[in-house]
């Protein structure tokens, strides 16, 4: 281990922990006024989760709104790659969220997210969130062990399961394709059950750590109640 640097969560004997930046950060935008502000917010979040021992900054790339992801590409893995160099992490990494899909949003192929990476480099710094909802509103189907595990076929072939940091886990209330990023909780929307006992025992995800980002039985987020039901299915 390099001098200074801090314990993996497996060695510290807990669990992973993340911060997840606020939805204002636009690394895709062409905006002017938009573009230092979202750097400066994503390396600020980067160097505090650092100085605070936590693994990773989960962020959404944001809209390119209308200008096109290839044209966009350039800009967002350079602000990417500027933040890190302000921040300078020993140990916590940016984690690309994949999305909905909605409007000009970054991010809902999972071609995308290979591309960032890719432009970047290999840098390890840089991994990727897996969020059920998102996946399935983009119409990446969860909804039984054959969908479910074809899907996750489909993540290691484009993205690789060694670049997988996190699984955001939630249900989806709106269908297949919406586009919509509406969460549900676990077993409550239009994945359902199977799919999520499909996820919990594929081998691939076996050191992945699943989060709750669900609405909670008594609309008060995550809950006992949603983890229980997780347990119950990776049983």
């Amino acid at each position: 281990m390099a001098s200074g640097a801090r314990p993996s969560p497996v060695t510290a004997g807990r669990p992973p922990f993340y911060f997840h930046a606020v939805y204002l950060i636009n690394l895709a935008s062409d905006d002017g006024k938009v573009n230092p502000r979202s750097e400066s917010t994503l390396a600020g979040y980067l160097a505090a989760a650092d100085r605070l021992g936590i693994d990773g900054v989960i962020f959404h790339v944001g809209s390119h709104r209308g200008t096109g992801f290839e044209a966009a590409l350039p800009g967002i893995t350079g602000r990417m790659q500027r933040a890190l160099e302000r921040a300078d992490p020993k140990r916590s990494r940016l984690l690309i969220e994949n999305n909905a899909g909605a409007g000009d949003s970054v991010g809902r192929r999972f071609e995308e997210i290979r591309a960032m990476l890719d432009a970047l480099g290999g840098d390890q710094r840089v991994r990727a969130c897996f969020d059920t909802c998102h996946a399935f509103a983009s119409g990446y189907d969860l909804r039984t062990e054959e969908t479910a595990r074809q899907t996750i076929d489909e993540w290691e072939r484009v993205v690789g399961v060694d670049t997988l940091e996190v699984v955001h886990t939630n249900d989806s209330l709106t269908g297949l394709g919406s586009n919509r990023d509406r969460h549900a909780n676990i077993g409550q929307g239009e994945i359902g059950e199977e799919g999520f006992r499909a996820l919990l025992h594929d081998p691939r995800l076996a050191k992945v750590p699943f989060i709750l980002e669900v609405p909670g039985f008594e609309g008060l987020g995550p809950d006992a109640e949603n983890v229980a039901i997780l347990r119950r299915l990776a049983a």
